[in-house]
């Protein structure tokens, strides 16, 4: 790439050969934030220029990298003992799901509800609270899912990888077309996001040398065929419906996700996103909070969808540029009371330089899946 490097303060020359990472992160974590604060305008009546069908895009690219970038850090379970695999990774996915369960039911005991889709109408439910276990009910099925992919992934870990790839692969095609429907969102998405956990897990070392293997060429090469699948997804949503071209999407997306992040992360003016990128457990755990407490006032402003340039999108970028920032400065604070974002039982103490303050915990250094 020397060719498209110049001299200048425009192109950081300090870049880790894995700083990619933490940019997709951040950049995923932003279309997350972006995507489920549709979902509330949405409740409210906000249609902000047909956000919904771009919605049909938003889905390819997020959830599917998150989950092959947690795979990746998941390489070595295979090798533990079930003690093991309990304290290093099953039990925190656990405790992180029920507690912020919990702290979500609570919430919206004290905070305006706007959702009126699934999510919403069971947030104040206790006899969905106590049934999580079994039917996710919120955005936290991410971390359960994290839980399940990660017992599922032990479970086959004597079996050759192709058995797990392909059962994978099929429930993907078949739930990402419609055919395979529980009625539930959560467990509807873990059955189609499984198999990029699996990927990522299986072949994470593939995954590093092609993305350090990415031309400008083929970079461009991969926008332009993603430019074209989002815009035929975008204008025909029946597409997606046929078995295998969601899951074709998703891959395309990931692909060129991944190569985009290998060159914008040499550019200065964006480094920003890489600040966003490792924060992104702390970002996901708050930032529905944050959403529903900017979200309500609107209510009292159903004219600002018509009033604003671009029909409201103008409303929806603050919207979100404002739920990261505050994300990251609330969780700043919250990341102080340790055991929200740690399992605090039966952990040694830490002593001398280890005993860093609450703020070092590092929780917020990590994506759910890469919870140390």
């Amino acid at each position: 790439m020397a060719e498209f490097v110049r001299p200048g303060g425009f192109i950081r020359q300090d870049v880790g050969k894995r700083e990619w990472v933490d940019f997709v992160k951040g950049v995923a974590i932003i279309l997350i934030v972006a995507y489920h604060t549709t979902l509330f305008l949405n409740s409210i009546e906000f249609d902000a220029a047909g956000i919904g069908r771009i919605k049909l895009v938003l889905e390819l690219f997020p959830m599917p990298a998150f989950f092959l970038i947690s795979g990746m850090f998941h390489t070595r379970v295979a090798d533990w003992s079930f003690a093991d695999l309990w304290r290093r990774r099953l039990r925190q996915y656990l405790y992180l799901y029920i507690l912020w369960s919990v702290i979500r039911y609570v919430f919206y005991l004290v905070a305006p509800n706007v959702r009126e889709d699934g999510a919403g109408q069971s947030a104040q439910d206790p006899l969905a609270l106590l049934g999580i276990l079994f039917w996710p009910i919120s955005s936290y099925w991410f971390i359960y899912a994290l839980f399940i992919f990660t017992l599922v992934l032990w479970l086959f870990r004597k079996a050759p990888p192709w058995v797990l790839l392909a059962l994978a692969a099929v429930l993907s095609v078949l739930s990402s077309s419609g055919i395979l429907d529980s009625r539930n969102v959560g467990i509807n998405r873990m059955t189609e996001y499984l198999i990029f956990f699996a990927i990522g897990a299986m072949f994470h070392r593939r995954v590093y040398s092609a993305v350090d293997a990415v031309t400008p060429w083929k970079a461009i090469a991969l926008v332009g065929g993603f430019c074209g699948f989002g815009l035929l997804a975008t204008l025909l949503p029946v597409v997606n419906r046929v078995p295998g071209i969601a899951f074709a999407g998703q891959l395309l997306a990931i692909a060129t996700g991944f190569a985009l992040a290998y060159y914008l992360v040499r550019l200065a003016v964006l480094e920003w996103v890489l600040y966003v990128g490792v924060r992104t457990l702390n970002i996901y755990l708050v930032h529905v909070f944050v959403i529903a407490m900017l979200v309500a006032p609107l209510t009292l402003f159903p004219q600002l969808d018509y009033l604003l340039p671009g029909r409201g999108l103008l409303l929806i970028a603050v919207l979100v540029a404002l739920v990261v920032v505050l994300s990251i400065v609330l969780t700043r604070y919250l990341t102080r009371i340790t055991w929200l974002f740690v399992y605090p039982f039966g952990r040694k103490k830490r002593t001398g330089a280890a005993a860093a303050p609450a703020g070092a915990v590092r929780p917020e250094a990590h994506t759910p899946g890469e919870v140390p």
